[in-house]
């Protein structure tokens, strides 16, 4: 099929007036076509899927074959594409994938491709006014020694503060790095806090060379120079490391009565108050976990999960990708309740969350990349009884 052949046939297919040998040709055309002929045929449809209207009368058998072509372009992109569904009946997979076209395109142009494997986004969302609410960017508060508070994203490169004998210095790029001179004698320890609210994230290099990364709603309270035997930090949120290894100097984390032992390592917190777990992912290395009385030593792929209620510690292997996504850019949902995904939403969107009425009990697959705009997400969430209302910084879920 060319061009000029396809989109003729989508728009006979929209109205119904196709042929079955102009379907078979259509069949055996997606199941050949390659990931750019795919894009395209989203294009076209976006032009015509208004009128489709009779998806249902379908022949399902057809249906399979071009369920198969999609998955087979699925499967050979699959670094490319995240896919985004709920478990929802398998054989309402395919037509909703291109009558959603429109809404994935515009997920293309935030810088994200998404691939429906599930039911029609045919309903738009209500609201009262268009949603003009950005993604989260890089800022926060430094707060020094002495109380001095400095808005990060307002303070110009160059050096921000002294503090001790550490010079705080902000990069072309960003980030807050602290260069420590060599002092002799026993100094007083002296700490900073870095703090992101909703809606801001922020990097951060340590006296040692510890780089810290802050997701929103998140803190740090360190030393601005490690003086002591150990080097202590204490978090809030979510926040990413790579830790300078030192083993005469251990570098320890304390979060929640929870300490996090470095062994040489690169890990993930997620530590959230409005989450039920501490989570502590291990990128690379080894760490130490230890809750109450009990502890454990994380290998590579390995999470360590806390029940606050419970006070339980437990391990578990996970996908690293999905965990440590958001500081890779991106929005990552593997297997997670809308309930869920909205308390990320509402960080990194800065918005309040209300549900209404009883919401469908689903997991949902997928990303999107954090450069999105909230308009852009809520339109990909937004299906088969699930609703948003948008007002002002107000999120309503509903079915």
């Amino acid at each position: 099929m060319n061009e000029q052949e396809l989109q003729q046939f989508l728009e006979k297919l929209a109205s119904g007036n196709y042929t079955n040998e102009e379907y078979q040709t259509f069949v055996s055309w997606v199941e050949n076509c390659t990931r750019e002929e795919y894009e395209l045929m989203l294009v076209y449809w976006e032009q015509v899927s208004d009128a489709v209207d009779q998806t249902d009368n379908i022949d399902p058998a057809l249906i399979a074959s071009i369920e198969r072509g999609l998955d087979r372009i699925d499967e050979k992109a699959s670094r490319q594409v995240i896919p985004l569904y709920a478990e929802i009946d398998k054989k309402k997979r395919l037509w909703p994938r291109i009558a959603a076209a429109a809404s994935i395109l515009v997920a293309m142009s935030a810088g994200s491709y998404f691939v429906f494997h599930k039911k029609q986004l045919g309903q738009q969302i209500a609201q009262t006014k268009p949603i003009y609410i950005k993604p989260g960017s890089k800022k926060a508060i430094l707060q020094l020694a002495n109380g001095q508070r400095i808005a990060l994203n307002e303070a110009p490169a160059g050096t921000l503060a002294k503090q001790g004998n550490a010079t705080i210095t902000k990069t072309a790029d960003g980030q807050v790095t602290y260069n420590a001179q060599n002092s002799s004698g026993k100094t007083e320890d002296i700490y900073n806090t870095i703090t992101t609210e909703r809606g801001g994230y922020y990097p951060l290099k340590m006296a040692d060379g510890t780089v810290a990364i802050l997701d929103a709603a998140s803190s740090i309270k360190y030393p601005v120079t490690f003086n002591g035997k150990e080097r202590n930090v204490e978090i809030t949120g979510q926040v990413y490391f790579q830790v300078a290894h030192n083993a005469s100097k251990p570098f320890k984390v304390t979060v929640k009565g929870q300490t996090i032992e470095d062994i040489g390592t690169e890990f993930n917190i997620n530590a959230y108050d409005d989450e039920p777990y501490i989570r502590t992912t291990l990128v690379d290395g080894s760490v130490r976990v230890t809750k109450l009385q009990k502890s454990f030593v994380l290998v590579p792929g390995q999470q360590a999960l806390t029940d606050l209620d419970k006070n339980t510690l437990m391990v578990k292997t996970v996908e690293v990708g999905d965990v440590i996504a958001w500081k890779n850019g991106q929005t990552s949902f593997k297997n997670e309740d809308i309930q869920e995904i909205m308390r990320q939403v509402s960080r990194w969107y800065d918005v309040d969350v209300e549900y209404q009425g009883n919401l469908p009990d689903r997991k949902f697959i997928g990303g999107i990349s954090r450069n999105a705009s909230l308009a852009d997400l809520l339109k990909i969430l937004e299906f088969d009884n699930i609703h948003f209302t948008v007002q002002d910084k107000k999120i309503t879920v509903k079915p």
